[in-house]
């Protein structure tokens, strides 16, 4: 188990099944590069809706517990893996409320923080899925390594949420934010 250290407090966190001596860890740079920009940006509000997308062990969903997020995975592993972390790190397991994909969050949606699949397959589903649940003030904020952001990666924000930017690069990642536009027609799933 290795320390994830940010602003929001220092947490233990494995990846899962726990292996002793894993040398990999459960959290990115993308991860903390997310979580030191949501402290800057004084982000989230206290009562905000969070939704986290493709938390791969559950790094976002237990450094956010406080705020009772949803985290939507079609993984049963992340799902296993985030109830650990939540567990290493006296959370119950009601702070985060574990999604399925076929299970609809609960809206409307304040902030939503994704990670970056490397398949855009595994990003555009969900995007559709919760289109419903945003409204003009909804923060989109992602994630990935810069590996794993293209043009496409863009191009398919911009066309399901609207007009997306990208950050400068930090320890080989970056962010992505988008802004959502009701008017927009993202076309058939």
């Amino acid at each position: 188990m290795q320390t994830l250290v940010v602003p929001q407090g220092q947490y233990h966190l494995a990846r899962y099944p726990h292996r002793a001596k894993d040398p990999l860890r459960a959290w990115d740079a993308g991860d903390e590069y997310l979580l030191y920009y949501l402290h800057d940006e004084h982000l989230p509000n206290q009562d905000a809706a969070i939704l986290i997308l493709n938390d791969t062990c559950g790094a976002l969903a237990t450094t956010l517990a406080p705020n009772r997020p949803q985290s939507l995975s079609d993984s049963h592993l992340a799902h296993q893996a985030t109830l650990a972390n939540l567990q290493h790190n006296d959370c119950t397991t009601n702070d985060v409320r574990l999604l399925s994909s076929l299970t609809a969050p609960t809206g409307p949606l304040d902030l939503v923080l994704f990670k970056i699949p490397k398949s855009l397959a595994l990003l555009e589903d969900p995007l559709h899925r919760i289109r419903p649940y945003l409204h003009p003030q909804t923060r989109f904020i992602g994630a990935g390594m810069t590996r794993d952001i293209h043009t496409s990666t863009l191009d398919l924000l911009t066309r399901i949420i609207g007009p997306t930017h990208t950050s400068l690069a930090k320890k080989k990642a970056r962010l992505i934010c988008s802004e959502f536009d009701v008017g927009l027609d993202p076309g058939p799933t």
